[in-house]
């Protein structure tokens, strides 16, 4: 594997969800999907929300929602009045803070040989249904892991949480991907249902994966990172997918239906 020990990878869910007052449309047909940041606090959900909001993301999730599709999945009238706009996959890089950025550095730092990724999953919302999927959709080979104080000038637009003048907070890290094994998927993979009181990765996927550290599959939250048993073994069913992997968030090619 390259001169590579072993893959260590982590499991983090992204994207915005219902506690932040909606799911991102995704089509169970074509696996199509459109990616839609989370929101900085659930507790300010208002009409008058962040303008990237309505810059970036509504036009493309009203073009790739039908109009008689669950009224669930139409673009919502109440979002975060501040949106996180992290991970970033036109730029590759993805942030977090407190507990999530030391769970991160403690699990790729304690072997500097080992190859490092990150998985990336949301919760979608069909539009043919308007039921719940959880499926992944992003994936980055890691290149390198920055305090926010260390991030160099010249990186500071690349993620949200340097982009307005760097960041001093030691707590905060700032992934940064390799962009040849790097991106959003062009095609959701569906990884989860509900069982046992809640969201978990379904049996089977979780024993070709080699399992993960959570009890039994558990992904319905995410203050805890899932870390991958057997990162080697879930690279291999990953790679047999053949995900096609952007550097966008929402590319055009990516979102058609058929």
């Amino acid at each position: 594997m390259k001169g590579w020990n072993m893959a260590t990878g982590l499991l983090v869910r992204v994207g915005i969800d219902s506690t932040y007052g909606w799911n991102a449309p995704c089509c169970e047909q074509s696996f199509r999907f459109c990616y839609v940041p989370i929101g900085e606090d659930a507790n300010h959900l208002t009409e008058h929300y962040d303008h990237a909001y309505h810059q970036l993301y509504q036009p493309v999730v009203e073009a790739f929602v039908p109009e008689d599709a669950p009224r669930s999945v139409h673009w919502p009238h109440r979002l975060p009045r501040h949106g996180h706009f992290d991970p970033d996959f036109r730029n590759l890089t993805y942030g977090d803070v407190k507990n999530k950025a030391k769970r991160i550095c403690e699990v790729f730092g304690a072997n500097e040989k080992d190859k490092k990724f990150i998985v990336f999953y949301a919760g979608l919302r069909s539009i043919l249904t308007g039921e719940l999927w959880y499926s992944i959709i992003g994936f980055y080979t890691v290149k390198c892991i920055r305090r926010g104080p260390d991030v160099p000038q010249r990186d500071w637009p690349r993620n949200h949480h340097t982009r307005n003048g760097g960041c001093n907070d030691q707590d905060t890290v700032i992934v940064f991907a390799d962009k040849s094994e790097s991106g959003r998927l062009c095609k959701h993979i569906p990884i989860g249902n509900y069982h046992d009181r809640a969201w978990r990765v379904t049996p089977g996927l979780l024993n070709q994966w080699g399992g993960l550290d959570v009890k039994d599959g558990y992904i319905q939250r995410s203050a805890f990172l899932p870390r991958f048993c057997n990162g080697d073994q879930f690279l291999a069913w990953f790679w047999r997918q053949k995900p096609e992997l952007i550097c966008e968030d929402n590319p055009g090619r990516c979102l058609t239906l058929r």
